[in-house]
């Protein structure tokens, strides 16, 4: 039950200040950066009087079996614990709110046991209050992330101790929901001596985070119940810094306090002309303005033209801040004191019209110059913002030709302030001068289908209009075929060029008054449209030493386009033609060394075109001669014989005429090819093949090579079985 109640503690912390208001705990634990603060409850103190009750506080942690008295809420002793808690000038702030005018007066009201409700304005504005009217308690000595339990007991007139309040805390000051209270600069507000800033304050919406809590609840109670000690009231530190570590990662939702607008408080820091220290000017509240808006003032007293520049950091009841807002910038300076731009001349130039004014003095409440602009009735409309150090602007967008332009040019000040020139300074003026324009450059040609795409760049030219296309055989014999072309491209779709001819290709650019600029640089490009050419006529044919020599009427001297030929053949049951030779032919005669003699061969001829176009094929022609005598007639009569270490191979003895010799082959019955195992010269007719094993069936045949080398066909073919050697 000891471990429950302890675990039931620590729970507690992590819900009891966001249900505080509706609970009926009284008391709190408020971390911040100066220790934890224990408060008495609003609900519980509002009925009672200064100086009847005595506190005392007491304090362990989650991790300690006993808790040790530190300290006592009590009412402040004299004037001067008074003045040491709250502060010189807050006390001064109370007398003067009060009407007191020295330490006995104000001191004599406090022994007088006011109640709490007339000096609650104070109290719940600053927790220093609360401490010296004796409803608060500073632990100054509790340490970062650390889980604490206090006690508060009433001390009764007998001297005995009355527990009427016990609260948990993770000792860890930040408060995330201040970091929605986000001043936003609202207005700036200058005069002669001062400057007043003014940010509008959004509070922040409720979010009901109760769920993530249960969450990490049950996590947290897990923890306890893995590694708590189950005989002590002491946790067990492993669990503890388990519990620790939840608290860290989750703080952003443990981790809340009772912010309201009321409590939220803003500290003001500025700094002037270009200072890089920041001053504090002064801690204030947020006020409700006459349209409901949250509201948060700050004036920065100094001299003309002073730059300031101030911050706002929001901070809770007990000091905890929270995010920095933007810098914001004005200027001790109002309309009355600013110079303005009371003048600007306009005249015209080659492509622009020159707006000059009147320098503006170096100021800091500038951030640009403003120029707009407007053609006939049209609203101005801003074109340029520029910097303050200018005095002139060049406008080149001042098309069409002989339109009028009205300008507008006036200071701009710097944001929010409320500084402006109502009535900007203004001129007319039209543009009449007008530059030749550049050549177009980057031209690039492209076959697109049957037709060819033209694309250039030029120049950014405000004046520039259209272009004319031309085309021509040559760059000096170049006419327009298309003019006034708006886009930067162009797709020729002229349907009479022809593939034998190169065309050059330039474009011109017009301007608004119609001036013209030079030719850009030419292209070249010729059509990719085949031609029709003449092919050769028919093929003549002779074979030459086992060679087909093949010539045909050479069409090239009737027409330079055609470049060559491509010579094609096909055997006699064959499908397909099939080219004989890797590049185009350059004459009109060709030698087929692949010819050969006995077979049936069908040619055509086609003519080539120099840009590789092929014409309609020649009538075929057939080329055939009649199979040649094989001199060489394949061996029969093979005799085979088992000799004591050989198997003797042997053939019929023949005239020795053409033949140089006899080649003698070897294969095993079950292998597909004959493998050569030697070579006898003409005149010999018997072969030994020593290189046999016993138990074998070997499988032998003979051919004989001519005078041209040609081998004869395998005629016979006859086996041998190698029996065992007897000993």
């Amino acid at each position: 039950m000891k471990k429950l109640y302890y675990l039931y503690i620590l729970l507690a912390s992590s819900f009891s200040l966001v249900t505080q208001a509706q609970s009926q705990e009284i008391a709190t634990a408020l971390p911040s950066p100066k220790g934890v603060y224990i408060r008495l409850n609003t609900d519980y103190i509002s009925g009672t009087t200064l100086g009847k009750s005595k506190y005392v506080i007491k304090r362990k942690k989650i991790t300690e079996s006993t808790s040790k008295t530190i300290g006592q809420m009590q009412l402040a002793k004299d004037y001067n614990d008074f003045m040491r808690t709250v502060g010189r000038k807050s006390l001064r702030d109370f007398e003067k709110m009060k009407k007191f005018y020295g330490a006995s007066e104000t001191m004599a009201y406090m022994y007088s046991s006011p109640a709490y409700k007339n000096v609650a304005a104070f109290a719940e504005l600053k927790i220093e209050f609360l401490q010296a009217f004796g409803y608060a308690f500073l632990d100054s000595t509790a340490q970062k992330n650390e889980l604490y339990n206090y006690e508060v007991f009433e001390l009764l007139s007998n001297k005995e101790e009355k527990l009427v309040s016990t609260v948990s805390v993770f000792s860890n000051p930040k408060n995330f929901a201040l970091k929605q209270y986000a001043p936003q600069i609202n207005k700036i507000i200058g005069s002669d001596s001062s400057v007043v800033f003014e940010w509008k304050i959004t509070s922040p919406p409720y979010v009901d985070k109760s769920a993530e809590m249960v969450t990490l609840g049950a996590q947290i109670e897990q923890a306890f119940q893995v590694k708590s000690n189950q005989n002590s009231q002491r946790i067990d530190e492993s669990a503890y810094t388990n519990v620790k570590k939840l608290y860290l990662d989750n703080e952003s939702i443990l981790s809340i306090y009772p912010t309201d607008d009321f409590t939220t408080r803003y500290n003001v820091y500025y700094r002037k002309n270009g200072s890089v220290q920041w001053q504090f000017l002064e801690r204030n509240v947020a006020n409700n303005d006459p349209s409901g808006n949250h509201i948060l003032t700050a004036r920065v007293p100094g001299k003309r033209d002073d730059l300031v520049e101030t911050i706002a950091i929001p901070e809770d009841f007990v000091y905890n801040t929270g995010d920095t807002s933007k810098i914001a910038r004005g200027v001790i300076a109002h309309n009355g004191s600013v110079e303005l731009i009371y003048g600007v001349k306009s005249s015209d130039s080659t492509n622009a019209i020159i707006l000059q004014w009147k320098k503006l003095a170096d100021k800091p409440y500038y951030s640009g110059i403003e120029i707009a602009k407007a053609a006939g009735n049209e609203e101005p409309k801003v074109i340029q913002i520029l910097p303050v150090t200018a005095s002139k602007f060049i406008d080149t967008d001042v098309f069409p030709a002989g339109q009028m332009f009205k300008y507008f040019v006036r200071p701009i000040f710097i944001p929010f302030q409320e500084l402006k020139q109502e009535i900007p300074a203004t001129t007319t003026m039209t543009c009449g001068k007008f530059s030749k324009p550049t050549p177009p450059f980057n031209l690039t040609v492209k076959a697109e289908g049957q037709s060819a795409r033209l694309k250039w760049e030029v120049a950014d030219e405000k004046a520039g209009h259209s272009y004319f296309v031309y085309r021509g055989t040559s760059p000096k014999k170049m006419i327009p075929i298309r003019s006034a072309v708006k886009e930067r491209e162009y797709l020729d779709t002229t349907s009479y060029l022809t593939g034998r001819t190169t065309y050059y290709y330039a474009i011109m650019a017009v301007n608004v008054t119609q001036d013209t600029s030079d030719f850009s640089p030419y292209v070249m490009y010729s059509p990719s449209k085949p031609e029709s050419v003449q092919s050769p006529s028919n093929i003549g044919f002779e074979v030459i030493n086992e060679k087909a020599h093949l010539s045909w009427n050479d069409v090239r001297l009737n027409d330079d386009y055609i470049g060559g030929f491509v010579l094609q053949r096909k055997k006699k049951g064959e499908t397909t033609f099939k080219n004989i030779h890797n590049v185009a032919l350059t004459t009109s005669t060709f030698i087929d060394e692949s010819f050969e003699v006995g077979n049936t061969y069908l040619y055509r001829v086609a003519s080539v075109t120099i840009k590789g176009d092929t014409s309609y094929f020649s009538p075929e022609v057939t080329v055939q001669t009649p199979k040649l005598k094989n001199i060489s007639e394949g061996i029969s009569g093979i005799r085979l014989s088992n000799l004591s270490e050989s198997i003797k191979i042997s053939w019929p003895g023949v005239e020795v005429g053409t033949v140089k010799n006899y080649k003698i082959y070897r294969k095993l019955p079950t292998e597909v090819n004959f493998k050569l195992i030697g070579t006898v010269a003409n005149g010999n007719f018997e072969f030994q093949d020593k290189n046999v094993k016993s138990d074998v069936i070997y499988v032998y045949t003979v051919t004989k090579i001519d005078d041209t080398n040609t081998e004869s066909s395998i005629e016979e073919r006859k086996s041998i079985y190698r029996e065992k050697v007897r000993k």
